[in-house]
């Protein structure tokens, strides 16, 4: 599969590395608005290079694009690329309202493109891990989950600025909404507040949000991040507590444990070596491929990104309006971005 890159700073010169490691895919073209990062990559690569996505449609010899820009930029990459023909991966967020994600998987639908978002998070060892735990016979239903967002480090690049990015929960939770929805299945209602903002010289965008989300199932899950937490990095964050119907199971992010307890038993832990994403990254890329060349069933698809970012939009109007909202969110949904 030949496959074309747009964006290419440092993720996108990682995704260039991600590729080498995948034997169906070829990297033959590389576009950037900035003309230094694309004449760098390319030049590094021995491959040509453009500063705008469409000429690289007109130009490139590629089956498949890769999107790896800002998030306010997906929606239009993506139908330009269905229109062209070409298959898609585009990197999560994949855009910052539902309105926009939707345009993205009827252009691709229409065209009869393959669409995939890249949610590689659930594919790591520790959400693996806690899937399986849930599947412990005698822990019964899960009831309530709470996922601890808090760790240290200042904001950088497009993820500064909420036009562009969307908000904090698009940078620093969209991992871990996608995980919840992959362990516990659709989202039925979400509740968010936002934190009081005193630290506008970093980014303006929420300091501290918290998050209540009501699944299909009657389960609840809750969500708390903030960046300036200094007792976690990233890396040590994002830890789970699962309550179920008779016992519970905790992901300690710092340690890599995941312990299940069953009532009237000893707890069971498993010590993770470690929560890479190397290979969550080999399995979606290589099901990427797989299902362009083979149409092999994919691990991920648009569908996933689309319900994804509408959880994220949701609270972000909740916190707008003060009220519960209840999805599916309107097609064409655009609050409370669509305002500003």
């Amino acid at each position: 599969m030949r496959l074309g890159l747009i964006g290419a700073g440092g993720f996108g010169a990682y995704t260039a590395q991600l590729i080498d490691r995948q034997p169906e895919i070829a990297l033959v073209g590389v576009a950037d608005v900035d003309s230094s990062k694309a004449e760098r990559l390319g030049e590094e690569r021995g491959i040509p290079f453009w500063t705008d996505h469409r000429a690289l449609l007109d130009a490139c010899a590629c089956d498949a694009l890769a999107v790896v820009t800002p998030h306010s930029t997906h929606r239009d990459i993506v139908v330009d690329a269905a229109e062209a023909g070409r298959h898609i991966f585009c990197e999560k967020t994949m855009a910052i309202t539902v309105a926009d994600c939707h345009d993205m998987v009827e252009a691709a639908d229409s065209h009869s493109v393959k669409l995939m978002v890249g949610h590689k998070r659930r594919f790591r060892p520790a959400a693996v891990a806690i899937r399986k735990a849930l599947g412990s016979e005698g822990l019964g239903r899960p009831l309530a989950v709470n996922v601890r967002g808090y760790f240290g480090r200042h904001i950088t690049g497009f993820w500064r600025e909420r036009e562009l990015c969307g908000g904090l929960l698009y940078w620093a939770g969209v991992h871990d909404v996608d995980t919840l929805r992959y362990l516990f299945g659709e989202v039925a209602s979400v509740y968010a507040v936002l934190g009081p903002k005193l630290r506008p010289e970093i980014s303006d965008q929420e300091d501290a949000i918290a998050v209540a989300l009501t699944f299909q199932s009657g389960m609840l899950g809750s969500i708390q991040v903030s960046t300036f937490f200094p007792m976690a990095t990233y890396q040590t964050a994002f830890g789970f507590d699962i309550v179920c119907e008779r016992g519970g199971i905790a992901y300690s992010a710092q340690d890599l444990k995941v312990t299940t307890h069953i009532e009237g038993e000893q707890p069971h832990t498993v010590q993770l070596e470690h929560n890479s994403a190397e290979g969550a990254y080999d399995r979606e890329w290589s099901s990427f491929a797989a299902w362009v060349l083979r149409d092999e069933t994919p691990v991920l698809t648009g569908e996933d990104g689309l319900r994804c970012v509408e959880i994220l939009q949701a609270a972000y109007l909740s916190a707008d309006t003060g009220a519960r909202v209840d999805l599916p969110l309107n097609r064409n949904e655009r609050r409370p971005f669509d305002q500003q």
